[in-house]
């Protein structure tokens, strides 16, 4: 329990390339995004398989056998396709029915784009799975929707100017969506997404500048339309690259568009309602034993049977789980302002909750100690984390058992990662043992000193 953790990779990406040079740019690219690339030789455990075929003409049945091969060492492990934009469609088609296909230039921004959005949807279903066996197990009256989505047709918004490219998306949408609302501008785009339900959304922006992008990266900070998949179509390989870097995820070549778009539509569109059916979820679990009536957080009666359950899958799939543990206290104090201060302690431990990624697990350990479990973290991206829940708790005032009581709340956050072989409980006296030191270090802090 005293061994330092060794720093774990964000997650384990393999890689097959047709060449050094390919691979030798991919490894740095993925590096200066915090990933490590591994060869085929590591292919147990690993979280996405890279199979590139850009500049070599491979057999669809030699790159089928390798994606096999690579499913055979790590079943679980989503495929990625990196090919030309003139591979023909027979060839897309074979490559499709074993994993995604991706066209991209020298540029990988928008590779590792869809990587990181790939491992978020995976990290969500595996704790919708988790958090269900553990709710079974518990063998008490718990609360919680059922995990089902809609079969209807989608419904799809196209924003952007008029054009071949946009008539062409109509023509290839018109036959798979229930509704096509088309729209000129960002303002109307707005508009349509105020009053309207859509399932995705294409957007077809005229250059890199194009205010479309600051509507896309909005729309991801909305708490209603965070799920809406948005699908960018650029004309080359090189804008994608340019539009990943104003923050685009999905894309989609303009030569592609009448034979890939509608298929990747309705994908699209299906994963959206399922991630938002599982959101949905692992937010909604209550009953008795499960969940602090008061704070909302999980309770400890949980926290025991979940994380163990989560010990034991991140030491199967040998993926880093991390912790960010957070104590709270109020501005005021004495015996007279206990209830106002608890008061205030709840609003609080309900605001991380909303701040917290969805497969993240909050629960209450003490009167006023939270644990966070992050699974498939690493320890940095964990301090990340309790830093962003300090930064808001602290900028946050909340209000006492009377509406004219005003109070701030002080938040002492620390971060750790899980040691293999450690079981839940002494992960939590590691974190608490984290806090600790973290709190002694503060108290030990000189003050800083302003002059008069």
């Amino acid at each position: 329990m005293t061994s330092e953790p060794e720093l774990a990779p964000r997650a384990r990406i393999v890689c097959v390339c047709s060449d050094d040079k390919s691979l030798a740019e991919l490894t740095t690219s993925f590096e200066a995004a915090g990933y490590v690339l591994q060869s085929a030789d590591m292919a147990k455990h690993a979280d996405l398989a890279l199979v590139d075929l850009r500049g070599r003409k491979i057999a669809g049945k030699k790159a089928i056998a390798i994606a096999n091969l690579l499913r055979r060492k790590s079943p679980e492990c989503s495929l990625f396709f990196i090919i030309d934009a003139n591979l023909d469609l027979p060839g897309r088609n074979a490559l499709k029915r074993h994993g995604e296909i991706i066209c991209i230039a020298r540029d990988a921004t928008p590779l590792i784009e869809r990587c990181r959005n790939m491992l978020r949807l995976r990290n969500i279903a595996e704790e919708t799975g988790e958090r269900l066996k553990s709710l079974a197990s518990l063998s008490r009256l718990v609360e919680f929707p059922s995990i089902a989505t809609s079969d209807a047709r989608p419904h799809i918004l196209i924003a952007g100017q008029p054009g071949g490219p946009a008539l062409s998306v109509i023509n290839a949408v018109n036959h798979i969506a229930e509704q096509c609302v088309c729209v000129l501008s960002v303002g109307q785009a707005m508009r349509a997404l105020e009053h309207g339900s859509f399932d995705c959304a294409i957007f077809l922006p005229s250059d890199e500048n194009d205010p479309l992008f600051s509507l896309a990266r909005a729309l991801r900070r909305h708490p209603k339309h965070n799920t809406l998949p948005i699908v960018h179509v650029a004309g080359e390989p090189t804008d994608a690259a340019l539009f990943a870097g104003k923050g685009a995820r999905e894309f989609i070549l303009s030569a592609h568009i009448p034979q890939d778009l509608a298929g990747k539509a309705q994908l699209l569109a299906r994963r959206a309602r399922l991630t938002r059916t599982m959101r949905g979820f692992l937010q909604a679990c209550t009953g008795e034993g499960v969940r602090d009536a008061p704070s909302g957080a999980f309770t400890t009666t949980f926290l025991t049977e979940h994380g163990a359950r989560l010990c034991a899958r991140a030491d199967q799939t040998q993926r880093p789980i991390s912790a960010a543990v957070i104590e709270l206290s109020t501005d005021k104090s004495g015996a007279e302002n206990i209830e106002p201060g608890r008061r205030a302690l709840h609003q609080a431990t309900r605001l991380i909750n909303r701040v917290t990624r969805a497969e993240d697990v909050v629960a209450r350990i003490a009167a006023n100690t939270f644990l966070i479990l992050t699974p498939a973290t690493n320890e940095a991206a964990a301090a990340a984390i309790a830093l962003r829940i300090e930064g808001v708790l602290e900028s946050t005032v909340f209000r006492g058992a009377k509406d004219e009581e005003i109070f701030a709340v002080r938040a002492q956050t620390a971060a750790c990662a899980r040691t293999p072989g450690l079981c839940i409980e002494e992960f939590l006296a590691l974190a608490l043992r984290k806090l600790q030191e973290a709190v002694t270090d503060t108290a030990n802090r000189p003050r800083r000193q302003f002059p008069k």
